[in-house]
């Protein structure tokens, strides 16, 4: 069966039916969607799933409540999985959101693993209007996300990883990343 995976993240003003970034290969695609509010993305779950869509991620911005929402509109159709940090990027990510709320420009990556991905020409920059931005990269297996991770750490303030198996292949990332920035690992509601 040929994979149709979708990550989500909100971002103000952001356009639901619109896809940011689209990987396509002959194992299938992955597409990355923003959400201008969370409420939005449990509509969006739902017409994604009438679409056939074989795998939802969020942001790990929606937190477990949004996730546990997620998960309903799924109602166990496919497997709906988000965002969560370990206990190695617990003081990162809490300072990640006490500087986003207080209005200091950040930036992040997207890291999503896509079998036969091409970390050269599967990136998207956005540049946010306050001077960050969110680089959405895929690559083609756990060892070029810690690759990617690594490369990147010194100059954002947060990491990303979807498409993976959870913490064993987020590993490479969180290692090459050496604590220079928290990495986010997604986990699954069945």
């Amino acid at each position: 069966m040929r994979e149709d995976n979708v990550v989500i993240y909100e971002e103000t003003g952001a356009d639901p039916t619109s896809d940011v970034l689209t990987i396509e290969t002959g194992s299938g695609r992955t597409r990355v969607r923003a959400v201008g509010k969370p409420e939005e993305m449990v509509e969006l779950v739902s017409r994604l799933i009438d679409e056939g869509v074989t795998r939802i991620e969020l942001c790990g911005a929606f937190g477990a409540v949004w996730h546990a929402a997620a998960g309903r509109a799924a109602g166990g159709r496919i497997p709906v999985g988000a965002i969560y940090y370990g206990f190695e990027s617990l003081v990162g990510v809490a300072s990640y959101k006490t500087r986003f709320e207080d209005g200091e420009v950040l930036s992040e990556a997207f890291i999503v693993i896509h079998d036969g991905a091409d970390p050269s020409s599967d990136v998207v920059v956005h540049h946010k209007t306050d001077g960050g931005r969110t680089t959405l990269v895929a690559v083609p297996d756990e060892a070029t996300a810690g690759e990617v991770a690594g490369r990147m750490a010194d100059e954002l303030q947060l990491i990303e990883l979807y498409g993976g198996p959870g913490p064993e292949g987020a590993e490479p990332a969180i290692r090459a990343a050496d604590g220079k920035v928290p990495i986010g690992v997604t986990a699954y509601r069945h």
